[in-house]
């Protein structure tokens, strides 16, 4: 079995859930209370962090394939197992087609949208064929030059003189019923609940010790990571221009102007971007691999190609980037997500719950 460290795990946890999140403003239909909504939903995927937790330290040594299988019974449990692989493969997709969406928008419109894609896949599924031991080695590589990138920009922000706090007022002018809408499930779908897929990472930990302290403060360290973010966003486009636009992190790096040399940073941006939706893509897509491989009993190289093909194909079902958009915090966030990241997890942990209970009493 392929052993992972504790700051591969840490590394793994903040990359994956930074994402393509700055590139977004989350929240925004609370207007300037947007960060407020970050705050709560950061705070309720917390809780949902704990329920994950509490499912994988009474199963150390199984990834979620086999505690489904230990709860539900073999056949309900592979029937949800496979439900997982396509939520895993979809996530995978959407991270995809939206990376792919970015640079044709913005660097490369000639070129053909399949073209990125399939690049996109192909150098993720080589990260998966490689194994879940390279794959977490690489992500601590990243992680250094990633958080250094985001340092210099928010320096860059400071030193333009372009962040106006003032723009978060009134805080909660119509009350905290729009806080509360906004962030749930919404913010906690996208990107705290997604966090679930490292039920079929942690059981490679090679000390089940640390397991808890690692994910929760790297949890912490991310969630306030993002809340600085959306804070600057407001701050520096205003909640109304913030709300029209569909990257507003790009539209605020594009203000930085330092000693009249220091501007256009539209690539840097682009590259983090590109380093957490990286990250992002093939970690469901190593989920998808491992349930899968787990389910057909096949090895995971076999099951890359399967669900490589399968992630390929599923990107073109949108048929702009607008679509695409829509689709995934319009429907997924609201009404599918929820389903595998707070509404199974919460059944699961029960299961869990009264079984142990049962146990303790008949011993």
């Amino acid at each position: 079995m392929e052993k992972i460290g504790k700051y591969q795990i840490i590394a793994m946890t903040i990359l994956f859930m930074i994402g393509s999140t700055p590139l977004y403003e989350l929240g925004i239909e609370a207007k300037q209370d947007a960060w407020l909504v970050v705050l709560v939903a950061m705070l309720a995927g917390l809780l949902l962090l704990c329920v994950y937790l509490y499912i994988q330290n009474k199963n150390s040594e199984h990834a979620l394939p086999q505690i489904l299988n230990q709860c539900f019974g073999k056949y309900l449990g592979s029937l949800i197992t496979a439900a997982y692989i396509v939520y895993f493969a979809y996530e995978s997709m959407r991270n995809t087609r939206e990376f792919a969406d970015i640079i044709n928008i913005s660097f490369l419109p000639s070129t053909p949208l399949y073209i990125l894609i399939l690049l996109m896949v192909l150098l993720s599924g080589y990260a998966v064929w490689k194994g879940i031991e390279v794959f977490f080695r690489v992500t601590e590589f990243l992680l250094p030059f990633t958080m250094i990138g985001y340092i210099l920009i928010v320096l860059m922000f400071i030193g333009s003189n372009i962040i106006h706090l003032e723009r978060l007022m009134p805080m909660l002018e119509n009350g905290i019923q729009p806080v509360l809408q906004a962030s749930l499930p919404e913010v906690i779908s996208f990107p705290f609940g997604q966090i679930v897929v490292f039920l079929m990472f942690w059981s490679h930990l090679d000390d089940k010790k640390t397991l808890s302290k690692a994910s929760l403060s790297s949890y912490v360290f991310v969630g306030i990571f993002l809340l600085i973010f959306n804070i600057l966003n407001l701050a520096i486009l205003d909640p109304s221009i913030t709300g029209i636009s569909t990257f507003p992190l790009l539209r605020s790096v594009r203000l930085i102007e330092i000693a009249e040399f220091l501007e256009r940073l539209d690539p840097l941006i682009i590259l983090l971007i590109y380093i957490g939706i990286f990250v992002k893509m093939t970690a469901f897509y190593l989920g998808a691999v491992l349930a899968l491989s787990s389910l057909i009993k096949v090895s995971h190289k076999k099951t890359t190609v399967i669900v490589g093909a399968f992630i390929f194909t599923l990107s073109f079902v949108s048929p702009n980037f607008i679509y695409h958009i829509w689709i995934g915090f319009a429907q997924n966030l609201k009404y599918h997500f929820p389903i595998f990241q707070i509404g199974l997890p919460l059944l699961l942990a029960l299961i869990i719950l009264i079984k142990g209970g049962r146990s303790s009493k008949s011993g």
